[in-house]
């Protein structure tokens, strides 16, 4: 039996100091509301307050940390300015801890900040949780580092420094740190089928699941029925895995036998989180020799596999900045060859002194001396994210700490010094951009002053690219960045958009960020914007505002509108930058004009859906329980509220409904059928709504409410089990009540019972607020609902014979149950349906309010209701319940989000940026993937876009009876050796008439042309089809006017026909995006 070392880290005390819920909703979804309280019992003294300073300070805060000590003693200089953006022009010369100190406390006014101003002394770090020096020396960091050690508990010292397009991170949290949780994944799990009496022995899961545990993770049980003996043990290794079982180490020979006696629950197997003990070493024992072995990720501290080695160079080379700051008193001066030089000097004495084997490559060497006094504002990002994360890890024991050294760099962005004139890189000491100046040179810079650029979505990510922007002076000159979003400000918002304050609110997000943008640098030209990015928006978003940019950069949360962009970028050929994060994890991808995929290239992983009959007969997850709870909402407070509100005050309402079934004669339409059953569906709607449903006081509503709960959690489940009983067997003979299903149980409902009131009163409010009931006053207490709730009748249920249940089975071939109905029979529903609803005239004074679904408003009973839902079905099933906390997570589909991350992931777009501009996307840019829980950082060469090639393949024309025959068939190309998505045709040969562009083709590329289309809304309009014979009486039509037939609103001077065309073999030839231009 495998033994496990180790044992769970003791949790630091925390504070009972509620943690606000609703703003921190995002935070509690990527790390937990355990991390987040420990979090929020930390204090924290960040010392070095330049631009990292206050980045990390301001991650720092809007973490939700306890207190927060600002340690600074040198004034603020306009060299600062490049990327301290809580430093003003009018600060120059005031203390920069005094100067940004008010500033950061408004990013979260829960959080005690002060400020120190004198030099750093060991009495300031009483009460410290977490020690952060910025910009030390050398000898500080040792002499603190040795001090933070001695304590007890130690306090935990984080070393961070940005130099230029270089980076590093020192940690140490004690000799003797657990983390208890080294990935932050929620473990998975899954039901037991059986486990065999053996050793090792075998455990199986259902055929519906596949195993999700992996060779050597560790595994614990709970409820498994007759081998009591397996539950609650400490964890269990896996020994070897397979699709629907996996051995453990253990003997089970003696245990009791398996056995499933309970249908309603089966025995669990969950991932155990095994606890690992980091052995920090101090700063003075990593000097000399760090161990890169003990890399988390597993690679050696490389995380640019271009770059073999060069975590031990860049090692090399700040101790060589550290020991040249020890004996000149400073770093070298800026773009100073012989102090570089010096640096490479320094270098290899240490690598001889050390007896370090690598080899100092004198040009990285020398790029960092020359600019080690730059503090860059994406660098700053960049790092102020990790030690961010860092300072999270640190007080829970939760995710992989940085462990020891993290080097980073993007010197691949880097000019070459060495060939450019040095009047290139001369700072003027007047400008608050000198820095940049000082690393990329005057003419990156004046590139970024005259940037155009569109920067689509203002929330998480688009408030960290703004920050950027305005600190690099993009857009100061006679650029502008257009940036749009068509959301608003919400309370969740303030926890990671750091633009946002309490009184914004309500507020659309992109004049919010401009305004918050223009007061850390007031030269920005931004036109802010509202309008979607869409094919709605086209008019507004035209052909002239696509051409007139430099660059696009996505900062969006949703893949739909990410697709639409990156489909603008490459018909316009305009790069975009494009990020995403989630939870801890992100990615960059840069989309570069033929040189790179694009974002609609890559194919996201399919989200594994749960079955309907899962989700209203068989759940077995809370997940399906709360997915059903939304759904009934939904369906019942939106859907079906619009359609009845609609319905009273559309007068044409029943008219158009009756037009896509019948004919003005009374004949039925082609799709009679498909459109009847439609509106069938929308009909039981408005008559639940209007008239079984229709409640006119509350205390009709708190009927309705009780009556609910009768259907849904006793009535409905006596039906299931009536129809599917205990010991039903499915077609091929097995029990069919086997894992996963669970066999139901009604509830009884009891007024003394919380989860039962809880649905009651969610359910009778949002009724009243649905209705408009007159006199309606909001009511939360159990005791005004009980005395109603006891003169409430509830008619006796009797289960039916007949009734059709989706079992999930399928019939033969493959096609699941699904009984048909004539198609008679489904036409006239319809015209017993209207009948039945009540005339509008008749309901003057109804008023139905719809409610779209707002997770975040805890007032307004949404989550009340799914919540309720979700918990008394679990209970039906024997689920484990949930939290409405953690309800709220799971129907809320809230996106996992952290500060950290984002301001992580932005720095990498920004640097993305600055290669563009400087080099033109000549093999200079990287892609990114980063965890933050594991301190994973992975960059590598974009992918370049696929060529469509001429080639030769192989069909089955008749596949069923001669799957032996094959026939081969040859694709042709134009040009003929092939393209890429990034290609286009382009005829601008004036307005052709269709038979002169079928000549073009002849003549220019020598094809025949057999069919022309156009896409024009959601159908593709024939213009000529050589097979089809009415088409061919737009030959002689030009082009507009065949188009404009189809939109006649049409005011383009372009489209994009879709031509079939074939070489003289007859061979079918593939093109890229025509373009067929008539103006």
């Amino acid at each position: 039996r495998t033994k496990i070392s180790g044992t769970m880290a003791e949790p630091m005390q925390l504070d009972e100091q509620a943690v606000d819920k609703d703003l921190h909703s995002r935070t509690i979804a990527a790390l937990g509301e355990e991390m987040v309280r420990a979090i929020a019992s930390s204090n924290v003294l960040v010392s070095g307050l330049n631009g990292l300073g206050c980045e990390v300070a301001k991650n720092v805060l809007l973490g939700g940390v306890r207190s927060l000590t600002l340690h600074d003693t040198k004034p603020a200089t306009l060299w600062d300015l490049s990327s301290q953006y809580y430093i003003a022009e009018a600060d120059v010369g005031t203390n920069r801890a005094k100067a940004c100190l008010s500033k950061l406390q408004e990013l979260n006014t829960a959080v005690q900040v002060k400020c120190i101003t004198d030099p750093l002394d060991t009495a300031h770090l009483k009460d410290c949780s977490i020690l952060i020096m910025i910009d030390a020396t050398l000898e500080d960091c040792l002499k603190y580092n040795a001090f933070c050690r001695a304590q007890s508990p130690p306090i935990k010292f984080i070393r961070v420094d940005v130099r230029g397009v270089f980076g590093q991170v020192f940690t140490d949290f004690g000799p003797a740190f657990v983390v208890n949780d080294t990935t932050g994944e929620n473990p998975h799990s899954g039901i037991v089928a059986h486990i065999t009496n053996s050793n090792p022995a075998v455990v199986t899961v259902p055929n519906d699941d596949q195993v999700e545990f992996g060779d050597g993770e560790y595994v614990t049980f709970k409820g498994v029925p007759g081998m009591t003996e397996m539950n609650n043990r400490e964890p269990i290794k896996i020994l070897e895995t397979h699709m629907y079982n996996f051995k453990i180490d253990i003997d089970t020979t003696n245990f009791g036998k398996y056995e499933q006696k309970n249908l309603s629950s089966y025995g669990t197997v969950i991932e155990a989180k095994i606890p690992k003990k980091l052995e920090f070493k101090s700063l003075a024992d990593n000097l000399s020799n760090p161990d890169f072995s003990r890399d988390p990720t597993g690679n050696y501290g490389v995380t640019d596999f271009d770059k073999f080695g060069r975590s031990e160079l860049l090692h090399l080379a700040f101790l060589a900045l550290d020991e040249y700051r020890q004996q000149k008193g400073d770093l070298p001066p800026v773009q100073d060859a012989e102090a570089a030089a010096e640096v490479v000097k320094l270098a290899n004495e240490l690598k001889a002194k050390h007896g370090m084997e690598l080899e100092v490559d004198e040009t990285i060497v020398k790029a960092l001396a020359r600019t080690s006094r730059a503090v860059l504002s994406p660098m700053c990002s960049i790092f102020g994210g990790i030690v961010g994360q860092e300072v999270a890890k640190a007080v829970s024991n939760k995710h992989h700490p940085v462990y020891q050294f993290l080097y980073l760099d993007a010197s691949e962005a880097l000019p070459d010094y060495e060939a450019t004139p040095a009047s290139e890189y001369q700072t003027s000491g007047q400008s608050r951009y000198d820095a940049n100046v000082a690393v990329f040179g005057k003419t990156v810079q004046d590139k970024l002053f005259g940037l155009k650029s569109f920067m689509v979505g203002c929330g998480a990510l688009g408030c960290e690219l703004f920050k950027n922007f305005a600190m690099l002076g993009a857009a100061c000159g006679n650029g502008m960045i257009t940036v749009t979003d068509d959301d608003v400000i919400e309370k969740s918002n303030l926890s990671r958009q750091f633009l946002f304050r309490n009184y914004n609110v309500g507020q659309p997000k992109s004049v919010a960020a401009t305004n918050a943008i223009q007061q850390m640098n007031n030269a920005i030209k931004v036109d802010r914007r509202q309008d979607r990015v869409s094919p709605a928006t086209e008019n507004v978003y035209n052909d002239a505002f696509w051409e007139g940019l430099d660059v696009v950069v996505n900062a969006l949360d949703n893949v739909k509108a990410r697709h639409y962009v990156d489909s603008r970028c490459v018909f316009f050929s305009k790069p975009l930058l494009e990020s995403g994060t989630m939870g801890t994890k992100c990615n960059v991808q840069c989309v570069i004009p033929h040189k790179t995929i694009s974002y609609g290239a890559r194919k996201d992983p399919e989200t594994k859906e749960a079955p309907e009959c899962a989700l209203h007969n068989f759940p077995h997850t809370i997940n399906h329980c709360l997915s059903l709870a939304r759904s009934e909402f939904v369906g019942i407070f939106d859907s079906k509220a619009s359609e009845a509100a609609n319905y009273l005050t559309n007068p044409n309402y029943v008219a158009e409904m009756s037009a896509k079934i019948w004919k003005e004669d009374g004949s039925e339409q082609p799709d009679a059928a498909g459109k009847a059953k439609e509106a069938n569906e929308i009909l039981d709607g408005l008559l639940d709504t209007l008239v079984d449903g229709k409640v006119k006081t509350f205390e009709e509503c708190v009927v309705w409410a009780r009556l609910r709960f009768e259907e849904y959690f006793s009535n409905k489940i006596r039906q299931l089990t009536f129809s599917c009983p205990r010991d039903m067997v499915n077609a091929s003979g097995a029990p069919f009540w086997s894992p996963p299903k669970r066999f139901p149980e009604p509830i009884a409902f009891n007024k003394d019972e919380p989860e039962h009131m809880a649905f009651i009163i969610a359910a009778a409010n949002l009724k009243a607020q649905l209705y408009n009931v007159p006199g309606y006053k909001e009511e939360r207490s159990p005791s005004f609902f009980k005395p109603l709730l006891d003169s409430v009748l509830v008619p006796e249920f009797q289960p039916q014979s007949g009734v059709k249940i989706d079992t999930g089975e399928k019939k033969e071939g493959g096609a699941p149950e699904a009984p048909a109905e004539p198609e008679a029979s489904v036409i006239e529903q319809v015209k017993q349906k209207l009948s039945k609803l009540p005339q509008p005239s008749a309901m003057a004074g109804t008023k139905i309010t719809a409610m779209e679904f707002e997770k975040d408003d805890d007032t307004n009973f949404h989550m009340d209701y799914i919540s309720s839902f979700a918990n008394l079905r679990a209970r039906n099933y024997s689920i484990e319940e949930v939290e409405k906390l953690q309800a709220r997570l799971i129907a809320g589909r809230i996106i996992p989000a952290l500060a950290t991350t984002t301001s992580m992931v932005t720095g990498f777009v920004c640097i993305e940026l600055i290669k563009y501009l400087h080099k033109g996307g000549e093999g200079v840019h990287r892609d990114l993937q980063a965890n933050l829980a594991i301190s994973m950082f992975i960059s590598i060469d974009p992918e370049g876009p696929p060529k469509n090639k001429p080639r030769t393949i192989k069909k089955k024309p008749d596949p069923v009876n001669h799957p032996e025959y094959e026939e081969e068939e040859t694709i042709a190309t134009i040009p003929t050796d092939g393209f890429t998505l990034w290609d286009k045709i382009v005829i601008a040969e004036g307005d052709l008439t269709v038979q002169e562009l079928v000549d073009w083709w002849k003549k220019t590329h020598n094809a025949t042309c057999s069919a022309i289309s156009v896409q024009i809304g959601d159908a593709a309009m024939a213009f000529y089809n050589m097979y089809m014979p009415a088409t061919k009486k737009n030959l002689p039509l030009k082009m507009s006017e065949v188009y404009k037939r189809y939109d006649p609103e049409f005011t383009g001077t372009y489209f994009c026909p879709a031509c079939s065309l074939q070489n003289e073999d007859m061979d079918d030839v593939e093109t890229p995006t025509v373009i067929f231009k008539f103006a």
